[in-house]
């Protein structure tokens, strides 16, 4: 959680396939994609959105983010 507070601040790319997340339930995927929030903070006041799902979603921009800079 505290880790999560810190990077409340990333942004989402408009891009970003929620989808390709796995663990990431069905519900989420499809509130994520049909209004795509800018930030994690966005993210997190999504509806059923759980700090274990924040955590995928950061893992995985970060994980993008790497492959971009690569």
């Amino acid at each position: 959680v505290d880790a999560l507070k810190k990077d409340e601040g990333i942004e989402i790319p408009e891009d970003f396939d929620y989808g390709a997340i796995s663990g990431l339930s069905t519900e989420l995927c499809q509130k994520l994609t049909n209004q795509p929030p800018s930030t994690l903070a966005q993210a997190a006041k999504i509806d059923g959105m759980t700090p274990a799902a924040l955590l995928l979603v950061r893992a995985h921009i970060k994980k993008a983010n790497n492959r971009r800079i690569a």
